[in-house]
């Protein structure tokens, strides 16, 4: 009995050694990813020594001899705290999620592919201005410096999760970071679900009750649109399949419409602050995330100082301020999407009807590597309106009758977007009036941008780009139509000039929370 609880006590014993070995050599593999902030670096790429001091709540202020090096260390910062983050959104956007994480996120990189955000982020690079391509080209390289010194260094491959999952990273590319902007305005939108949820509303109410449940702002210049019956009268109401993942996995960016996008900003001119100065206040209140899709950084710029909330894979500050002016934004709520049905002609599904005849969709096939199972293939179509959506995304199978399929024009779909350029001249602005010039250029999200300056003065300002619809538009964009009828496409977009601004108000205060 005496040996027996020797051996028992020695086996015992033993498997906890083991597990305090295995415990101590995983922390030590998994802690080789944290970095040391008091160590310094020889690296190829800036100009001169470029110091970044962490305060105690770890946020960077970065002091560089040029603004080349500023955005160097700043994209070396956000790689080194935050690496495992930005190469999930840029993944997000490559549509390449099914490569790392099987079959459950195939409906999200098929959706990304269709949207095709990120050949559109390549080709909006040349779009930017001198300076900002500048700033992307350091970032990257930033980023880049850090990923080199993780695979000489054995630094735990750069965060703990790359040991559960692949640890190859390519190299950043300027592209990365627009494709994570324009990832941000699909986050962001919600527009498509609107109008989704009004046709399939409108199929089983009359339009008195509908304009009781799903009420279009008050003002002048509202049209009530047709029924959507009407316009498609061979759809009958009903429930068709979709793919729920998009809606359910936490590593979709795409939100229900209730989520898609909100915050509250507001800014007092000086006779309404008991200090005497102007105040502005910001609450980007997005979805609950770990680690927030915020970071926080100081940046000592040739034109000043400027502190706030970048995102990271992105070079700007976009939520912040100098010691001349504060900006915050909102999510604007602007309609800048429009389902477009496209009928297709029944001799050839591969084209689809126009004012003028029968036209072929713009068509290439995408291939999705699915980790632990076949590759799959993907047709990718787009109208002159926009991308082929899915049947089984957004519920567009429930409003989409037979013979037809349904394509979105969107501003975001934009192949020379410089949205990047206005953040990158809103961070330089010194004055109201600059800051909204300098928004002139984005183009989207469409976004409320609150701004106050050192010499008093406050603002609101919708920026991005707004479509501008025929007065003939059988919905005006409040539900989908039919493409093939010319008076439903898009007449261009609106002079920024229109959008909506009021500076320096009576009142001496400025609001806006989700609208």
């Amino acid at each position: 009995m005496l040996t027996l609880f020797r051996w028992t006590l020695r086996l015992f014993l033993g498997a906890v050694a083991l597990a305090a070995l295995f415990l101590v050599i995983t922390y030590y593999f998994l802690s080789r990813s944290l970095p040391d902030y008091a160590e310094d670096f020889t690296l190829q790429g800036i100009t001169a020594p470029v110091d970044i001091v962490r305060n105690n709540a770890n946020v960077p202020h970065i002091f560089g001899a040029t603004d080349d090096d500023v955005f160097f260390a700043l994209g070396f910062a956000h790689a080194q705290d935050r690496l495992w983050q930005m190469t999930m959104l840029r993944r997000t956007a490559q549509g390449r999620l099914s490569e790392v994480f099987g079959d459950r996120t195939l409906p999200i990189d098929e959706l990304l592919r269709r949207f095709d955000l990120y050949n559109l982020a390549l080709s909006s690079v040349d779009a930017q201005d001198e300076p900002t391509r500048r700033a992307l080209d350091a970032y990257a390289r930033g980023v880049n410096a850090w990923i080199g010194q993780i695979n000489s260094g054995a630094r735990g491959r750069g965060a703990p999760e790359f040991f559960l999952f692949t640890p190859e990273i390519a190299a950043w590319q300027p592209a990365d970071s627009i494709a994570i902007i324009k990832l941000m305005a699909l986050n962001l939108s919600s527009q498509l679900q609107a109008e989704v949820l009004r046709a399939r509303t409108s199929l089983l109410l009359s339009p008195e009750r509908l304009a009781d449940i799903l009420p279009d702002d008050p003002g002048t210049g509202v049209t009530a649109p047709a029924r959507y019956g009407d316009l498609m009268p061979d759809l009958t109401p009903g429930a068709k399949p979709q793919d729920w993942a998009l809606w359910t996995d936490p590593l979709s960016p795409v939100h229900r419409m209730p989520f898609a996008g909100a915050s509250n900003a507001w800014a007092a001119m000086p006779q309404r602050s008991a200090a005497r100065g102007t105040l502005l206040a910001s609450d980007p209140h997005l979805n609950f995330e770990a680690p927030s899709i915020w970071y926080l950084a100081r940046l000592e710029l040739s034109t000043g100082g400027v502190i706030g909330g970048t995102i990271p894979g992105a070079p700007a500050i976009l939520i912040g301020r100098t010691d001349r002016l504060g900006w915050g934004l909102t999510t604007a709520y602007a309609d800048d999407q429009d389902i477009v049905i496209e009928r297709l002609n029944p001799q050839n599904p591969d084209e689809y009807a126009t004012a003028t005849g029968w036209k072929p969709f713009q068509t290439r096939r995408s291939i999705i590597v699915v980790k632990g199972a076949d590759p799959v293939t993907v047709t990718l179509r787009w109208s002159d309106a926009g991308p082929e959506l899915p049947a089984t995304t957004f519920d567009v199978a429930t409003i989409t009758p037979d013979g037809h399929v349904a394509t979105l024009a969107w501003t975001a779909l934009e192949p020379a977007d410089t949205s990047m350029t206005a953040a990158m001249r809103i961070m330089r602005a010194a004055s109201v009036d600059e800051a909204i010039a300098a928004a002139e250029v984005h183009v989207a999200p469409a976004q409320n941008l609150m701004v106050a300056d050192a010499d008093g003065n406050i603002a609101l300002a919708v920026i991005g780009r707004l479509p501008a619809r025929d007065p003939g538009h059988q919905t005006q964009g409040r539900m989908p139509t039919l493409g093939e009828n010319p008076v439903n496409r898009w007449q261009g977009t609106f002079p920024y000039a229109d959008n909506f601004r009021v500076v320096n108000p009576s009142s001496g205060l400025l609001g806006n929370t989700n609208n």
